[in-house]
């Protein structure tokens, strides 16, 4: 006889919808979110990224916004991913670079590059106000197995980092900030192609890369990242950038 064990209230994901807010994307936009605290039920973790949910923390969460379906859930298959005449020339710029996994253990080095990281590139935004105990929780909280995949110049300075969610078949880039001055060189994207390498050695399936909105060209680089998916009526269907 099977034991089926009945699941203690504190199991069961509760769901709850954000007041509207201004949108962080779109100008005369308000966002609302379904989010759910998975502290005690971090299983339905896979799940709620493949239905297109994001990581805060220790909440999930999902744009539900009234009239506007703008953001779609954006992925790439990391084992047919490719690297593009673009892209190696993308990590040649970087070759003396190195970037090793490390504990998800918040230092003063990381929340330094994150203020000269979000004063540069998003000044007056929301997280450009974080303290470094808001930090430290961003980088720390987490109910599932999370890390820090570090990107260190020829002098062994801090570069880069990606806050890296490593599930049991997927990846997901939760959140990435470097410094501005590799700007122009495509840290960014080198990045990317670090954690879809390190995926595809691990024999991960998918690494999960945010929102794409097609209006925004600022989101045009997941583009580079292929064969990417896009969730669509809750349907991943495969995605053909078109250059407008």
């Amino acid at each position: 006889m099977i034991d089926i064990k009945p699941k203690s209230f504190l199991e069961q994901p509760i769901y709850m919808l954000t007041k509207a807010t201004s949108c962080p994307y779109l100008t005369g936009k308000v966002e609302k979110r379904i989010a759910t605290d998975i502290s005690n039920n971090k299983n339905i973790y896979e799940e709620l990224s493949i239905n297109g949910f994001r990581r805060v923390e220790n909440w999930m969460y999902r744009p539900v916004c009234d009239n506007c379906s703008a953001c779609k859930s954006y992925r790439v298959d990391i084992q047919k991913f490719k690297i593009t005449k673009s892209l190696k020339r993308v990590s040649k710029n970087f070759d003396n670079f190195s970037h090793k996994l490390v504990k998800n253990v918040s230092t003063k080095e990381h929340y330094e590059l994150f203020k000269k990281y979000q004063l540069n590139r998003h000044a007056g935004g929301s997280m450009s106000d974080m303290d470094e105990d808001e930090f430290t929780s961003m980088i720390e909280t987490s109910p599932i197995k999370t890390s820090l995949l570090e990107f260190r110049d020829k002098s062994k300075n801090l570069a880069g980092v990606v806050l890296l969610d490593i599930d049991k078949k997927n990846l997901s880039a939760v959140y990435s900030f470097f410094d501005p001055e590799f700007n122009k060189f495509g840290l960014g994207n080198y990045m990317i192609i670090q954690c879809l390498l390190f995926g595809r050695s691990k024999k991960y399936e998918y690494l999960y890369l945010g929102y794409y909105i097609e209006e925004l060209s600022s989101m045009s680089y997941k583009s580079r990242f292929k064969p990417g998916q896009i969730l669509k009526n809750n349907e991943w269907e495969n995605f053909n950038f078109i250059p407008q």
